[in-house]
C-alpha cells in the first residue's frame, strides 16, 4: 500500500537544543566550512504540473513494472523516507508535493523519482547496499532531484510540453533500454532525454542537497559516497544501470566527502535494519532483470495482437 507523504504530516525529528550547547556546535560547524548553498533553476512549470506529471508517470510505473509488494521491505524504505523528507530545507520546500516510497521488483542496481515526490528503488539496490545509510544515500540523491525540480527544470531549457501527454515517455527515459522502448510505445511526445537524464550540474546538486539532508536526518553523508563505490564494484566492468544514468565525473565521491565534512550529523539514525531486510529478500524469489520483464510484454503484446487479427478475420 502506498502512503503519501507531506511536510507538514512530520515533525522535525532532531530534539530541541540547549542555546549554549546549539551555539558551541554551530561555531564547530562554521569553522570546517559552510555548507553549499543550492537554490532551484528557472522553472516554467507548477509545482501542481510536477505532482500531475509524477502522479501519472507512477501509475505507469505501478502498472507495467513488477512490484515487489513486501510490507516489511515497504516499511523499512518508507522509514528512511519520512526521515529524509522531514528534514527538506524550508526553503526549498513545496507542500504540494506528496511524496511515496516503493519498491520495483527488478534485479538492477537503479533507483528513480518522479517529479512531485514518487520515488522508486529496484530491489537490487537494496540487496547491492551494505548499511541503512547507503540506502538513505541514494534515497536522499534522488529525493534532491525533486526537490530542486530538476525534471521540469530541464523540460523549461527545451519547449513547452503538456504535461498530460509524457507520462510513458517519463517512464520510458527511466528504464531505459529494451523494457524502456516497449514501455513508451504509444506516447504522444518523444522527450527522450529532456526529463530524467540528468547531466553534471544537476547531479552534483542532488548529491550535495543530499548529502545535506542525511545529515540532519542523523545519517553520516559520507554513507553515499560509499554507495558509488559500491554499486561500481557489484556492477562490475559494465557499470551498473544507475551510475550509467548518472553521470560519475572523476572527483564526485570526494566532492561528497568534502560536503560531509561541513555538515553536523544530528543525532544517529538507525543502522542495523538493512541485514533484517536482506535476509527476507533472501527468503523471495529471485527478481527477475528488466531485459525478462521485456521480453514477457512483447509476448503478451504479439499474443494480443495475433488475437485481434484473427477475431477480425472471422468478422
Amino acid at each position: 500500500m502506498t502512503r503519501l507523504l507531506t511536510r507538514t504530516n512530520h515533525t522535525r525529528l532532531s530534539g530541541a537544543r540547549v542555546p549554549l550547547v546549539a551555539a558551541i556546535v554551530a561555531a564547530l560547524t562554521l569553522s570546517a566550512g559552510a555548507q553549499t548553498r543550492i537554490e532551484p533553476h528557472k522553472n516554467r512549470y507548477s509545482p501542481q504540473q510536477d505532482v500531475q506529471l509524477g502522479r501519472q508517470a507512477a501509475t505507469e510505473v505501478r502498472g507495467k513494472m513488477p512490484m515487489l509488494d513486501d510490507e516489511r521491505t515497504e516499511s523499512f524504505i518508507e522509514a528512511i523516507g519520512e526521515r529524509l523528507v522531514a528534514e527538506i530545507p524550508d526553503h526549498l520546500d513545496q507542500p504540494a508535493f506528496r511524496y511515496s516510497f516503493e519498491v520495483v521488483n527488478l534485479k538492477e542496481i537503479n533507483a528513480f523519482a518522479l517529479p512531485g515526490g514518487p520515488m522508486f528503488l529496484h530491489r537490487g539496490m537494496i540487496e547491492a547496499a551494505r548499511t541503512d545509510g547507503e540506502v538513505a544515500g541514494v534515497m536522499a540523491h534522488e529525493l534532491g532531484h525533486v526537490i530542486l525540480r530538476h525534471g521540469t527544470a530541464q523540460a523549461t531549457k527545451g519547449q513547452k510540453f503538456q504535461v498530460g501527454a509524457i507520462a510513458g515517455q517519463v517512464l520510458g527515459a527511466i528504464v531505459g533500454g529494451r523494457a524502456g522502448s516497449v514501455i513508451s510505445q504509444g506516447s504522444q511526445v518523444g522527450l527522450g532525454v529532456y526529463f530524467m537524464k540528468y547531466g553534471r550540474e544537476y547531479e552534483r546538486e542532488a548529491d550535495l542537497l543530499g548529502a545535506q539532508i542525511m545529515a540532519r536526518a542523523g545519517y553520516d553523508p559520507r554513507h553515499m559516497a560509499n554507495m558509488f563505490r559500491t554499486i561500481e564494484r557489484q556492477g562490475g566492468g559494465r557499470g551498473p544501470e544507475w551510475l550509467s544514468d548518472h553521470p560519475n565525473p572523476g572527483n564526485r565521491y570526494e566532492a561528497i566527502v568534502r560536503e560531509a565534512d561541513t555538515l553536523e550529523v544530528r543525532g544517529r539514525a538507525p543502522q542495523d535494519e538493512i541485514e533484517r531486510v536482506h535476509a527476507r529478500l533472501a527468503r523471495l524469489s529471485p527478481a527477475p532483470t528488466s531485459a525478462q520483464v521485456a521480453r514477457e510484454q512483447q509476448r503478451r503484446q504479439t499474443g494480443s495482437a495475433g488475437t485481434t487479427a484473427r477475431g477480425s478475420r472471422s468478422r
